[in-house]
């Protein structure tokens, strides 16, 4: 005992990991009902830090605070301005069966007046162990499209605002105007162009992939594969006038070592992830929200996802991903949303690495590719310009296996002007 007078900094650090120990115990049955803990492989009071992580403390218990699983849902509709869809979230392998995924029930939301772009989306933010399979995410409008479910409202000869298209005069595009930054005109009229449908999952994540922090595969490279197909066009520095680039500390790389920021607008910071991003303050800039308030955009480019890996799964990422591109449609219905895939790491961190690694980052990749629709919403997968013929992000590029060198970021900066959108 005396010796234990003397190590007050031991004694106060066994004090709180055992309280913290006792707080995670009392909340796993409260609060942090969803928080994944597996007690093989990490102490209980871990479920309490992952909880602060996602903004669950443990005082919200002393005030009747609502499990987390409806504090989430609250969160998500709050996010997409007054959104009443319902969000439910379910940890896979704690039935003994998976719902299966062609089952999905659907819900479709007829809110909007005619003549507006709205994109409202009610996911199921997907954890593992409970019995939820499906995703709300439809919005219909008069004269428009419906990006939640696959199918589109666009008749023959109008586009997602209900325009006639027919009317475009030759040495115009479809809006009256001759493209900017594409050096083109076009000398023929634009045809309408029907919305892809989104693909749903072929499976669930299971509980084994979720508690090893395996991002699942869930999706395969449909999506992908289809998104490619678009004819991009080739453009001019000037294209990117009009345009937004969101990010975390890889567009920052981009931001400050190429000359991109001459012309476009950049709002990204160190550490942004999906679940922050229209959150966010930027130093000196506000929000994106805000920014949307402000300023009309003509394209917007969001590439996050790499810290994010490790947390939740597959249909939790998906989930609150696609509820900010829809309301980044939302706000801005006119702009196109550049959906970016997730740039690769180095081998030699991929194969080291249980979380960070490129098998995780494809899986996700082939989940948001899904949301290209090809009208409103476009995948590019800039890995092509800077990964090795392994699909690894090339040694040379990277000084620390995650992040492009500076003079690099040319390469990224070449694949978006090879990877422009008519119109």
């Amino acid at each position: 005992m005396k010796n234990l007078k003397k190590c007050p900094l031991l004694l106060l650090i066994l004090f709180t990991g055992v309280l913290f120990t006792i707080v995670a115990a009392v909340g796993k049955q409260n609060i942090y009902a969803d928080q994944g803990y597996d007690p093989l492989k990490t102490p209980l009071l871990s479920v309490l830090f992952t909880g602060v992580q996602d903004d669950i403390y443990p005082w919200q218990m002393l005030s009747g605070a609502e499990p987390v699983s409806a504090q989430k849902a609250s969160k998500e509709n709050d996010a997409v301005q007054g959104n009443s869809d319902q969000q439910e979230q379910s940890v896979p392998g704690q039935n003994g069966a998976a719902s299966p995924v062609a089952g999905t029930e659907k819900n479709t939301t007829e809110a909007e007046q005619s003549g507006q772009d709205a994109t409202e989306a009610g996911q199921s933010a997907v954890q593992p162990g409970q019995d939820a399979t499906g995703t709300d995410q439809n919005a219909v409008q008069s004269g428009g499209d419906v990006t939640g479910t696959g199918q589109s409202a666009t008749q023959p000869g109008q586009d997602a605002t209900g325009t006639d298209q027919s009317a475009a005069q030759p040495g115009q595009n479809a809006t009256g105007a001759g493209q900017k930054g594409t050096g083109n005109d076009n000398a023929a009229k634009t045809p309408a162009v029907k919305p892809l449908e989104r693909l749903q999952p072929l499976r669930e994540s299971t509980y084994e992939e979720y508690i090893n922090h395996i991002s699942a595969d869930i999706y395969g490279d449909a999506g992908a594969v289809r998104a490619a197909e678009y004819p991009f066009e080739t453009v001019t520095e000037d294209y990117f006038d009009d345009a937004l680039f969101i990010g975390d500390s890889r567009t920052v790389g981009l931001r400050d070592y190429t000359d991109l920021a001459e012309h476009a607008d950049f709002y990204c910071e160190t550490s942004l992830t999906i679940y922050k991003v229209l959150e966010e303050s930027f130093k000196g800039k506000g929000t994106i929200l805000e920014a949307l308030s402000k300023k009309n955009y003509g394209k917007i480019y969001l590439m996050v996802g790499i810290n994010e890996l490790g947390r939740g799964t597959t249909e939790d990422f998906m989930a609150k991903y696609t509820e900010v591109v829809d309301t980044l449609h939302e706000l801005c219905p006119d702009a196109k949303i550049m959906i970016q895939g997730i740039m690769h790491v180095s081998e030699k961190k991929s194969s080291s690495d249980a979380i960070f690694n490129n098998s995780n980052i494809n899986a996700r990749n082939n989940a948001i590719a899904t949301l290209a629709d090809n009208v409103h919403f476009f995948y590019i997968d800039m890995n092509e310009a800077v990964c090795d013929e392994n699909g690894n992000l090339n040694a040379e590029y990277t000084h620390d296996q995650i992040h492009l060198l500076g003079m690099y970021n040319d390469l990224w900066k070449q694949f978006l002007l090879e990877h422009g959108v008519e119109g």
